[in-house]
């Protein structure tokens, strides 16, 4: 029994991990191509919108999953990434970064 929770946990892992690779590798082969247009069809409206000198923009997504779940069926812990994007003047992605929250 023990171990088929070693490897459901492990499962849930790579899983995780392989769902926040999607969009840094998104956010890498996009830059000075996608503009805001493409990025908000692709991940919806931003959670945060800044502007900045220049008439740049930055744009931040917040990603939230909640942590493997333990025995004792509670979750441990949530995990909070935020995926920094900014957009020069004519509204092309220029630099993005991935950041806890």
């Amino acid at each position: 029994m023990k171990r088929i929770w070693v490897v459901l946990s492990a499962s849930a892992l790579l899983v995780g991990m392989l769902a926040c690779s999607d969009e840094g590798e998104y956010f890498t082969k996009k830059v000075n191509e996608a503009t805001m247009e493409h990025v908000a069809k692709r991940y919806g409206s931003p959670h945060k919108v800044e502007e900045l000198d220049g008439n740049q923009a930055r744009w931040t997504y917040f990603k939230r999953s909640s942590g493997t779940v333990g025995y004792t069926g509670i979750a441990r812990g949530e995990v909070c990434q935020a995926y920094v994007l900014t957009f020069d003047k004519h509204n092309i992605l220029h630099d993005w970064k991935q950041v806890p929250c």
